[in-house]
């Protein structure tokens, strides 16, 4: 019985999923707000983080963002581009919605300071700006939590274990099949646009291989890549490797 009952709940939920989220592609808040709501959150980040002291590394990331964001304005007219260095060890960087990006040294530092490599992540980072990113994951965590309401009412007449019990196959079934797919989905989005924007900036565009070969190496711990919002660092490897022609056509136009 409880076999059965785990089943039902496992088909409810994936109905429910998926008629929720077939549409979260979609960005449904307003680009202004999420700018403005990010451009203080990003002022809060640079009085609690530590920004780095070094003029080199910062006057690095303006000049790459510079050339990146030329190329990209055509995708994000009057956006307001800072970028920041951060002193931060871990070999990260981010984008906010309305163009603000953090990139931390040891992001730089990895990269040996190679403006190539570094170009890479900038371009990454600014192609997730273009795609609205942030505005279509912010919508579809809306539909995420509807479909919990109503999988609840659904539910209103059933025990509090039966209840438990569908609610927990709603957030596995959710997240897996439709929360962590999505969010690959987007890497590889800006993994594309991000090459292309690097290339016709005058970025050497293999250099995103070394770059990722080099965070494949550094890497310690590996999960599977269905249960990660980002896709293997070797898929993604293989995947630039195939838009390499094209983006090596971009960037002997460009140099």
């Amino acid at each position: 019985m409880r076999k059965l009952l785990h089943s039902w709940a496992l088909l409810l939920c994936s109905s429910v999923s998926t008629l929720l989220l077939s549409g979260c592609g979609v960005a449904m808040m307003s680009d202004e707000r999420l700018a403005r709501q990010s451009t203080a959150q990003f002022t809060q980040l640079k009085k609690k983080d530590p920004v780095s002291k070094n003029r080199v590394y910062q006057k690095m990331i303006e000049r790459i963002g510079k050339r990146i964001t030329d190329v990209a304005k055509v995708d994000v007219p009057g956006t307001d581009w800072e970028f920041v260095v951060f002193d931060k060890s871990e070999p990260n960087a981010f984008a906010m919605p309305g163009g603000k990006v953090g990139v931390n040294a040891g992001l730089i530092e990895l990269a040996n300071e190679d403006e190539d490599e570094i170009a890479a992540v900038i371009g990454h980072e600014v192609a997730h700006v273009a795609k609205r990113h942030s505005n279509k994951r912010m919508s579809q965590g809306v539909g995420v939590a509807l479909g919990g309401i109503l999988l609840d009412t659904a539910m209103r007449n059933k025990s509090s274990s039966d209840r438990a019990l569908a609610r927990g196959a709603y957030g596995v079934g959710a997240t897996v099949g439709a929360v962590l797919p999505f969010s690959r989905s987007q890497e590889r989005e800006a993994d594309d646009l991000g090459l292309i924007y690097s290339a016709k900036a005058g970025y050497d565009p293999r250099a995103s291989i070394r770059f990722w070969q080099k965070m494949m190496s550094k890497s310690k711990r590996k999960m599977p890549q269905f249960l990660s919002t980002h896709p293997d660092s070797g898929k993604r490897i293989e995947f630039l490797k195939s838009r390499m022609p094209y983006a090596m056509a971009l960037y002997k136009n460009a140099k």
